[in-house]
Formats: C-alpha cells, structure tokens, sequence
C-alpha cells in the first residue's frame, strides 16, 4: 500500500502550517460515541480517562471502532482520517510511569497528560513516552524509559514490531516521530514556568491551555471569559509563539474559533455533541 510521509495526521497538518481540529471528549466504551464523533471529520479525537474510569479493555475496544476501512483503501494509505488522543488520569506531578505506558500500548498517537507545572514534571513525562534509542541516534537525550512490548500497538498501526518501535517517538524531538505529547498548562505555576519548560524540555508536540482548572485556581469557577483568565491564556500562548510550539485551546462557539484562530492558537478543540435538528424545529413550532 502506498504511504504517505506521515502515519499521524496532526503532526501532519501542523508541519504545512495548517490549523488543526480535535474533538473532546468520548468515554472509553461508549462505541456508539466512538463511530458518531469519529465521522464528523475531526484531525484527532480525545479519549477520555482523567475524569473517567481508567480502562484499557475499553479504550481498546473503541479504538477499533474508528477505523474505517473503506476510507483507508481509498486514501491508499496507513495514515487514518482521525487519530486518537487520550487524556490520562495522572497529573504531571504524579509521574505514573506505567499509566503512560499501557495506554500508549494501546495504540493511541498521543497523549494528554493534565496539570503540567515544572521542568522536571515535563521531563518526566517525556521519559515515559519514549522507548530507550539505539546508540547512534543523534536525539538519544532524554534516555527513554518506556517498557518495549508494543504488539497490540503496532497491529493498530499496521505495522511491523520493529516499525513501530522506530515510529512511536515524541515528535519533534524525533523529526521523523509520529508520537504526539501534548499536557495541558492549566495553573497558575504552570504559566509562570512555560517559557522555561518549553526552553529546557524537547518532545512536547503542542501544549494546550486548560481555561477551566486555570479559572478554578485563580478562585474565578467557571468564568472562562473572565480578563484575569484570558490574561493566562495569553501568557501560555505568547510562551509557545516564542518557541514556535503549536498551542490548542478549547473553543465553544463559532466566533470563539475565528478569535482563537486569528489570536495564533493552532489546534482547536470542540465539544462534539448529538442534536436532533427535527426534534429542535419541533420545539420550536409548537412555541415550547
């Protein structure tokens, strides 16, 4: 089969300079979700586990159900119409090495790790997603520390083991990586450090400024739209401009998109939803 140069489609689409579109969030078995979402036409879709049980069986299980097999034989290629991210239970902070593991196991092409504050929490992090390199790999450093028994993985990705183990790095510290790492800068420690994690860590994909917890510790809850909050957002985001690394925020309405587009911000996140449009002009008619 013909394969395009790149197997994960948001690493893809950011090296043309080109926004990127992700979907949050679908719970892990929920397959009617996993099926409905995975058709709008998303760039990636979020699993999510850190306000969810923390599952494998049943993260395993949805990911089967995005695939479309059709659509790959007809693209000619590896690289899958919308690639799974997920949200993994652990803060930064907790370094759960082995959470990071198994749930790269599955198959997924990127992880969101939550609440990221320090320089050490991002190395950590990043420690924990790569596999050790061989010795003459000019981006050995950090040394990985990721367990290697990727088999469930490299089926999902249609690869073989040693395929695999050579595709599955932290991009860019990897140039040729298909791995996405992606945390979440979401406190207030978190904002003050940014410039200096973003200087001193490499394998961060993108970083994605979290409103809601950062609303919540400036004792500001659920006021997204508050100055003192978007004043964060703008710290987080003129962090990643400086170090030309791609930032994603979440964005509920129409008009959010185009501001947040225009404001620099390359991934946008939106909250899938089901509507039922007769039910709705219905409603409407009969003047409820």
């Amino acid at each position: 089969m013909p394969q395009t140069r790149r197997l994960n489609k948001v690493i893809e689409l950011l090296e043309q300079g080109k926004v990127v579109f992700g979907g949050a969030i679908v719970l892990p078995g929920n397959i009617d979700d996993a099926i409905a979402f995975g058709d709008v036409g998303y760039d990636f879709l979020i699993f999510e586990m850190e306000h969810e049980g923390f599952d494998m069986p049943k993260l395993r299980l949805s990911l089967q159900f995005l695939l479309d097999r059709k659509r790959l034989v007809t693209k000619g290629t590896l690289q899958p119409d919308m690639v799974p991210f997920v949200r993994v239970p652990p803060n930064a902070r907790e370094q759960n090495q082995w959470v990071l593991k198994q749930t790269l196991d599955t198959g997924v092409y990127g992880l969101i790790v939550p609440h990221l504050d320090t320089v050490e929490q991002a190395r950590a992090a990043v420690i924990a997603c790569r596999y050790p390199q061989a010795l003459e790999a000019p981006d050995r450093e950090p040394a990985g520390q990721r367990g290697w028994a990727p088999m469930w993985a490299a089926r999902y990705w249609g690869l073989s083991l040693p395929e695999y183990t050579a595709a599955a790095d932290l991009w860019p510290l990897d140039p040729q990586g298909e791995m996405f790492f992606m945390p979440l800068i979401e406190g207030v420690e978190g904002v003050r450090n940014l410039p200096q994690i973003l200087r001193e860590v490499k394998g961060i994909g993108a970083i994605w400024a979290g409103s809601g917890d950062l609303a919540m510790e400036l004792g500001l809850p659920c006021n997204f739209s508050d100055p003192r909050v978007e004043e964060g957002m703008q710290q987080i985001l003129k962090a990643c401009k400086q170090f030309n690394v791609p930032c994603a925020c979440i964005a509920f309405r129409e008009e959010d998109v185009e501001r947040r587009i225009e404001q620099g911000f390359r991934i946008i996140i939106t909250i899938p939803t089901r509507t039922d449009r007769a039910f709705a002009a219905g409603k409407k008619l009969a003047g409820r």
